[in-house]
């Protein structure tokens, strides 16, 4: 055996698959980022998740101990204790598929399917809730993974990751649900597109891959709409009527994978991570002002 590693065929393999490293490496779609300094963005506290939520898709504040939980292809809920560092609940609510956001009002739950479905927990605190699914009809091609409830207008915020069927503008849509009907409103209520000043410097990721959302929030003191991007993370904040005002990129060394973020009462923000080479985790973050200078990094241009 030990001949084989000084033989032909073995140098001939090794310099192949050199060749072949080296060819992938350069046809990759790449292009340079941003992201903003890190003394704008402080990391108050840090909980590693279990394995089960390696893949978790979607956080809810419940109160001070408690955020309720999604994970990708899991149809449960999982009450995530944020002092014992536990789960101390598990909800089952519908078959494994892909879930990708939730919210909470008081007891009762919302759970965003990909293909912008709804599922609505009655009460999170009981061993059998009652389930309602909702069909809103909308294409499965937008990928949706932002919910948030707009206590104001009485109503869920959907957003979508991709630009869905037909979409000549190139935008991402977010869509309305009433909590009142049950219904969905046909027109999308924001149409996310990139010619703000924020996105200045992100020309080169191309129109679908400037944002590609993984949730959205409201805060419950300012008023202001958070918007994740968890493939490559940032934190877009709108004002009260859509304007973008800000764009956060984040160090993927800090947020790997963003898909969730909740607030409390207060204003705390939370914001979860998918785990990838580290355990997924949930993050108590604070703002530090408006992005200001910002370091470049190399990204791989992904196609998702």
């Amino acid at each position: 055996m030990k001949g084989y590693f000084k033989s032909p065929p073995f140098f001939i393999t090794v310099g192949i698959l050199v060749f072949v490293g080296i060819i992938y490496y350069f046809s990759k779609d790449k292009y340079y980022i941003e992201y903003t300094d890190s003394s704008q963005i402080k990391i108050v506290n840090k909980w590693q998740l279990p394995r089960v939520l390696e893949e978790i898709s979607g956080i809810s504040y419940l109160d001070e101990e408690r955020v309720a939980c999604v994970q990708d292809e899991v149809g449960d809920i999982f009450i995530y204790n944020l002092v014992s560092e536990r789960i101390e609940n598990r909800i089952n609510f519908a078959d494994n598929d892909d879930f990708e956001g939730i919210t909470t009002i008081k007891n009762k739950a919302y759970v965003l399917r990909s293909d912008g479905n709804l599922f609505k927990i009655d009460d999170i605190t009981v061993k059998n809730p009652k389930i309602e699914h909702f069909k809103t009809n909308l294409s499965y091609k937008f990928d949706f993974e932002g919910l948030c409830y707009d206590k104001k207008n009485n109503r869920l915020l959907l957003a979508a990751k991709s630009n869905g069927p037909g979409n000549e503008n190139r935008f991402k849509p977010v869509f309305e649900f009433n909590l009142a009907t049950n219904t969905l409103t046909e027109q999308p209520v924001f149409e996310l597109t990139y010619d703000n000043p924020v996105f200045e410097g992100l020309e080169n990721a191309g129109s679908a891959k400037i944002f590609r959302t993984s949730e959205i929030n409201i805060h419950p003191k300012t008023g202001e709409i958070y918007m994740l991007d968890g493939v490559i993370g940032k934190l877009l904040i709108l004002d009260k009527n859509w304007n973008a005002k800000d764009l956060y990129i984040f160090n993927p060394d800090d947020f790997p994978q963003p898909e969730g973020l909740t607030f409390s009462p207060e204003g705390k923000m939370f914001i979860s991570n998918e785990g990838e080479w580290d355990p997924a985790n949930i993050l108590e973050v604070e703002l530090k002002g408006p992005p200001k200078e910002k370091n470049q990094k190399e990204f791989d241009s992904l196609t998702q």
